[in-house]
């Protein structure tokens, strides 16, 4: 599907950072092979020249030291700029994740299961364990591939004979992650699944550790988890024999290779073809291969990881094909049947509550902190299961309808939002990818904001900065505010919205927020009362 997380598009926005740290990462094993290579030559050649007797004035000492000091020189400077380069491509990686993730986000059928103990840890693992593909996955292949190109190309030029052996070694080299593949591919994304389910196994049933220990449903618990866990360790420990075999191969194959070309340069020495200075300089450049090959001794494991953490974030599907939401075409009728809520395990819960609210509605709901407000509004968004009563959409249970039903009628404004180093319009238009310029500019008005894009000199165009540091908190939750009126959703569901405001902006967003929403149901939370309207309900929150 057009839709699907595809990496290497991603990469491809930023391709200049991944190019430079690529060429950086070259560079640096170049200068370790250079350096290897030109100190073998420069001590091996002293010593030849010291035993000949030679006089100091006929050996030059500067040139090779010269050249030693840039090596190490570039191998340092190359490092570190290498990492600092790879460190500002895989952030801008990251952002870009991130803002997938939104946009799929805003506009799918994903409903988050926040009863699970596994999901945040997760998403979290998930997008970090995408950067491996490109770190530990194409970065290696492609310096060890090159620079071992690099060092075949010298050595035929220098001694076919030579570089005909090498060759058949570094196929057998590049046989090794092959089949480092082939083994322990599948192993390691039965892994990956394993290390989740154990975690999920442990957490959840910790958190009802009580009620399991008084209906004597913690002893399965932990059986089921010992199970998993024993599972999981013989897997690991398969892994870990296969990494060292494959370790193992590779430094079998090149001390196998430096020995091979020992024995057929010394009759070249011999016959005085090469020098001896210059036999040792290849076998000291053959020393740097391990450090080049070696991490695709486990390039099966990084694979794994992130085709699972790819597949994992796939599963979030547009709701649409353009990935937005369909207008309402029917007016919604929400119905709470002594609705009790609060998460599994806590200490409290509110109150039973009922209500029935039509289109047009506002629903002031009021209460302190930890009252259980942002509750209350994750379980009429169907993210939460109610503890008791019911939650009717059109006289049909919340439960019942499917979650992308659920998307397109509901939508919920959490206290915290999330803006992107983007520019004020694409901010907007994560929500309405094909929203005119007129549309964002109602939008903006009606979240009390006009005035305030008109004072900028780039108005729709402002970047806002990573996570919104160019704007204030007031400013950034209407600008959210605005994003979510654009997805036109049937109920919006709205946790502390007027956060930040004066009293005269909070009394004119609302007002504006009553004039667009006529057709909607508009349910609010608050520490603070709202003034009486004719066609508000005020609740007070309360727990047991």
């Amino acid at each position: 599907m057009k839709d699907q997380l595809k990496l290497s598009a991603l990469m491809r926005l930023h391709w200049r950072w991944w190019l430079l740290s690529l060429t950086l990462g070259a560079l640096t094993l170049g200068s370790v092979m250079g350096l290897l290579a030109v100190s073998g030559w420069f001590i091996t050649a002293a010593a030849v020249a010291g035993l000949q007797f030679v006089g100091a004035g006929t050996f030059n000492y500067f040139s090779p030291g010269a050249l030693i000091r840039f090596f190490a020189i570039s191998r340092t400077a190359s490092r570190y700029f290498e990492r600092l380069s790879s460190h500002q491509a895989v952030l801008l990686l990251l952002q870009q994740l991130r803002l997938w993730f939104m946009q799929r986000f805003l506009a799918s059928s994903f409903k988050p299961d926040t009863q699970s103990a596994d999901l945040l840890q997760r998403l979290i693992t998930d997008i970090d364990r995408l950067d491996q593909w490109p770190l530990r996955v194409v970065a290696p292949v492609f310096w060890a591939c090159l620079l071992s190109a690099g060092w075949l190309t010298a050595l035929w030029f220098w001694q076919a004979e030579l570089a005909q052996i090498a060759l058949v070694y570094l196929l057998v080299l590049l046989f090794v992650p092959v089949l480092g593949v082939a083994l322990g591919y599948s192993r390691a994304c039965t892994l990956v699944e394993l290390a989740s389910e154990r975690r999920q196994e442990l957490l959840e049933p910790l958190s009802a550790l009580t009620m399991l220990q008084l209906h004597q449903g913690w002893s399965a618990a932990e059986q089921q988890w010992q199970h998993t866990e024993h599972q999981y360790q013989a897997l690991l420990w398969r892994q870990q024999l296969l990494d060292l075999f494959c370790q193992f191969l590779l430094f079998s194959a090149i001390a196998l290779m430096s020995f091979h070309l020992l024995v057929t340069a010394l009759p070249l020495v011999q016959n005085q073809q090469i020098s001896i200075a210059a036999l040792v300089a290849m076998l000291m450049s053959a020393l740097a291969l391990p450090e080049i090959w070696l991490p695709l001794a486990t390039l099966y494991r990084h694979l794994a990881d992130s085709k699972m953490a790819k597949r994992r974030l796939n599963q979030i599907q547009p709701a649409t094909e353009n990935g937005s939401y369909s207008t309402v075409t029917e007016p919604l009728q929400l119905e709470l049947q002594q609705l009790s809520v609060g998460y599994p395990g806590a200490m409290q819960h509110t109150l039973p509550l009922s209500i029935s609210l039509k289109a047009g509605d506002l629903l002031w709901l009021q209460g302190p902190s930890g009252v259980g407000k942002s509750t209350f509004l994750s379980t009429l968004a169907g993210w939460l299961q109610p503890l008791s009563g019911r939650v009717l959409l059109n006289g049909t249970d919340l439960q019942l309808y499917t979650a992308c039903t659920q998307r397109q009628h509901i939508s919920l404004q959490s206290q915290h939002v999330s803006l992107f180093n983007m520019t004020l319009a694409a901010n907007l238009r994560l929500a309405k990818a094909e929203a005119s310029d007129e549309e964002l500019q109602q939008v903006l008005a009606d979240t009390q904001l006009s005035e305030w894009v008109g004072s900028l000199p780039q108005g729709l165009d402002t970047e806002l900065g990573e996570y919104g540091v160019a704007v204030s908190g007031g400013q950034a939750r209407r600008i959210a505010l605005a994003r979510l009126l654009l997805q036109n959703a049937g109920i919006l569901l709205l946790d502390e919205p007027l956060v930040g405001l004066d009293p005269t902006t909070a009394q004119q967003l609302i007002h504006n927020l009553r004039l667009r929403c006529r057709q909607h149901i508009l349910i609010m939370t608050s520490h603070q009362p709202f003034a009486a309207d004719t066609n508000c309900y005020q609740l007070q929150l309360k727990v047991l």
